[in-house]
């Protein structure tokens, strides 16, 4: 599914869900016809593994779990994601056949951007669900610092070419110096490989801001098996030398050319996979 029609699908799934929160949330959790009590807690922790997918990127979480009683739950989650640019756009390298390597690449990307988020926050249940079966539904949100990571983004660039019809190529990061290269697609081989650009590696700390809701299906309350929908807000600045050696604050430079910001919102899906003990 194409990630505008994904976004537009979660959008309005969140909308559906708001909705009715103020119904749901005026009601009991229940096992059965016997409504739950906050007495009726069996386990205390909570621990799972989430796989994300978002509008400009995937991630992965890990999630621990304080619950408090059956209503609320205190949580402390740790996520490596990577976020795009909205206009990058992987193109296929025109150099690429069945004889040679070349890889698609993001014409004009100058870095690619990840970031690493500590939150903490609140679930809360709507619904709750029996010992076996069922469907317990939560709403949570949380919050927390993100640092973020620029990697430069690196080329193969063609330079000269044999007698024999051979490329002679460098992998290269983007610089006003070989910019004419760089942005020259007659001239880009293919992209470099991901172990390119680590030792060269900016910050740019920030805040993450996020909610939504937790459908979890499992079989035994014991077990985690949930999808999480929400809605996530990152803001993210660093700070850098001009040419008159002033600092100033920057955006975050992922493209050339195209504006970039300081602010990234992102509708997404999760996994989360686990167990409660």
């Amino acid at each position: 599914m194409p990630l505008f029609k994904l976004s537009q699908y979660i959008l309005f799934t969140l909308v559906c869900l708001m909705a009715g929160l103020h119904v749901l949330q005026a009601q009991e959790p229940q096992v059965g016809t016997t409504p739950l009590t906050a007495d009726d807690i069996v386990f205390k922790r909570e621990f799972s593994i989430g796989l994300k997918a978002h509008t400009h990127g995937y991630g992965l979480s890990v999630n621990r779990v304080r619950i408090e009683n059956i209503f609320k739950k205190k949580t402390l989650e740790i996520e490596v994601s990577n976020i795009k640019h909205p206009k990058e756009r992987r193109q296929q390298s025109p150099f690429a056949s069945g004889r040679n390597s070349a890889r698609g690449y993001v014409y004009g990307k100058q870095n690619s951007f990840y970031q690493v988020s500590v939150n903490f926050g609140t679930t809360r249940t709507i619904s709750n669900k029996g010992q076996r079966n069922g469907v317990q539904v939560a709403w949570f949100y949380s919050y927390g610092p993100s640092l973020g990571i620029t990697k430069p983004y690196y080329l193969e660039l063609i330079y000269d070419v044999t007698e024999t019809g051979q490329f002679v190529t460098r992998n290269e990061k983007y610089t006003p110096e070989n910019a004419s290269w760089f942005l020259n697609e007659g001239l880009i081989y293919g992209a470099s490989g991901i172990t390119y650009g680590w030792d060269d590696v900016n910050f740019f700390p920030g805040l993450q801001v996020k909610g939504g809701f937790n459908f979890d299906w499992a079989n035994f309350y014991k077990m985690v098996k949930a999808i999480e929908i929400g809605f996530m807000v990152n803001v993210h600045a660093g700070l850098v030398k001009n040419d008159e050696g002033n600092l100033r604050i920057s955006r975050v430079p992922i493209m050339i050319e195209d504006d970039n910001s300081f602010l990234f919102t992102n509708l997404y899906l999760r996994l989360n996979l686990g167990k409660r003990w």
